[in-house]
């Protein structure tokens, strides 16, 4: 129940913000995930779909997760599916993962050390809204051979190009150009 207390509470909190005709479902669940007593993955997210080419896309070939493409169609691209998966780390809770940091569920800011799980609902949710590209990072190649929305907007400072303009070497050696990539939407 605290659980589903503080998601619902994110939820609301992305919710006050977006603007869609369409409802954003989610899916969401708690599963062990990477835990040292030292390091974590805390969650990790997506859009279940992604779309390109579809009636009110703002760019030709370029994909769009599934959340900001119905919103963008005015119609649900693919209506018997959830939109976006979570997972969070269940092990989090575990005394073996973190030490003796836990999830804290509640969302007043009193979490001391331990880990609000409400700002990593956020983060996670913000990825399944696409806040993600698609492009592999260790190859640089464009998923199906198309870029996605989000890339269009990730800048090299070094190259002076935005990842959609580069070679698949060129995004790869990008993805790992430490602090001179940035967004620039």
């Amino acid at each position: 129940a605290q659980r589903l207390n503080v998601f619902q509470h994110a939820a609301d909190i992305w919710g006050s913000i977006l603007t869609s005709p369409i409802v954003i479902t989610m899916e969401a669940n708690f599963d062990p995930q990477f835990c040292t007593a030292t390091s974590a993955v805390l969650g990790s997210a997506g859009p279940n779909d992604v779309f390109i080419d579809f009636a009110g896309a703002e760019l030709a070939n370029t994909w769009y997760a599934v959340a900001l493409a119905n919103a963008m169609a005015a119609v649900d691209l693919a209506p018997t599916a959830n939109d976006i998966g979570i997972t969070f780390n269940s092990d989090v809770d575990n005394p073996t993962c973190l030490g003796t940091r836990s999830w804290y569920y509640g969302y007043d800011g009193n979490e001391g050390t331990d880990i609000e799980l409400v700002p990593v609902v956020l983060h996670e949710v913000g990825h399944g809204l696409g806040f993600l590209t698609l492009v592999n990072e260790s190859d640089g190649t464009e998923f199906f051979g198309s870029p996605d929305v989000y890339e269009r907007f990730m800048f090299d400072i070094t190259t002076g190009k935005h990842w959609d303009e580069m070679t698949d070497g060129e995004r790869a050696a990008s993805a790992i150009n430490n602090g001179n990539l940035v967004w620039d939407g």
